[in-house]
């Protein structure tokens, strides 16, 4: 396998198997205009990189997706994100080199965003944006052959994914750096709350093109 950027292949793993609590309803579906959140983000991710795999929870409902997106359900739901991207880069094995990995909530993510952070891959088994003190595991593009680090790491009941930058070639990319292709780094901007969820449809202008589908 070849490190070289211009040659590498690169898949991407939608996480979208959370509880959504403080939103109170699925986020996955939330609409945004024609389009329902995950759908939404798995088209812009998908834009950028391919293959594409979108981790959910067992019984979880998920919009209609292109038939070239591989959906798979996480074995250890509510665990947070290390198992579920690991069970994500090693459903990509034989396929891609490495992986950009998003959440299901950050809808405002740009192509030219996701390009900047995989450029910054190298010769890094990971590259994960640093925020001042916040690190985004799910703003991040991890190398399918992570799995084994990952499991070893789960085994010994280290789950965050902070954890897995300790023990492989990890590059910190700072955001700062994103500003040039994402100005605002809506990028990094999740979509947690009903209040965030309506400033969200106001500032993209879907607001009277979407059905709500709950009380404002």
């Amino acid at each position: 396998m070849s490190n070289s950027n211009a040659e590498l292949k690169v898949g991407g793993i939608i996480l979208c198997g959370g509880e959504s609590s403080r939103m109170n309803y699925p986020k996955a579906l939330l609409p945004l205009g024609k389009e329902l959140m995950l759908q939404r983000v798995v088209r812009i991710v998908s834009s950028v990189v391919s293959p594409v795999i979108v981790v959910a929870a067992p019984g979880q409902e998920l919009p209609e997706l292109s038939a070239s997106v591989n959906v798979i359900f996480d074995r250890e739901p509510g665990a947070g994100p290390l198992s579920a991207i690991g069970q994500g880069l090693a459903a990509l094995q034989g396929q891609c080199d490495a992986a950009f990995v998003s959440a299901c909530d950050t809808p405002l993510i740009q192509t030219e965003f996701i390009s900047k952070i995989i450029s910054a891959l190298a010769e890094n088994q990971l590259v994960m944006v640093q925020e001042g003190k916040w690190y985004h595991p799910l703003a991040a593009v991890y190398r399918v052959s992570l799995v084994e680090p990952i499991q070893h790491l789960l085994s010994e009941n280290r789950r965050r994914p902070i954890d897995l930058t300790e023990s492989v070639r990890a590059c910190f990319l700072d955001a700062e750096t994103l500003r040039d292709v994402d100005p605002q780094l809506r990028g990094l901007q999740n979509i947690n709350t009903r209040a965030q969820y309506f400033d969200l449809l106001r500032e993209t202008g879907l607001e009277h093109a979407t059905r709500l589908p709950f009380e404002t």
